[in-house]
């Protein structure tokens, strides 16, 4: 089961060579980036020096501040 706060950082399938592109932050449970690319337009990138989207980590940035001004609801029992 993905977990709601893991993120994978993937590269858009229609772009150049790898290192060319930047990678797209994408929670496990959504359905596209943080910067709105569409899930299924994005695959697995094969370096490990490759630049992540500026929009993305804006993103995430905001996000990870609006998280920690709520507190995590408890699981139903």
């Amino acid at each position: 089961m993905a977990n709601p706060r893991d993120y994978r950082a993937l590269v858009k399938r229609a772009g150049g060579p790898v290192g060319s592109v930047p990678l797209h932050l994408i929670r496990d449970d959504a359905e596209a980036s943080l910067c709105g690319i569409p899930r299924i337009s994005l695959s697995v990138a094969g370096g490990l020096d490759d630049l992540v989207c500026a929009d993305c980590l804006t993103w995430f940035e905001k996000r990870r501040a609006m998280t920690g001004n709520f507190p995590t609801a408890a699981p139903r029992k």
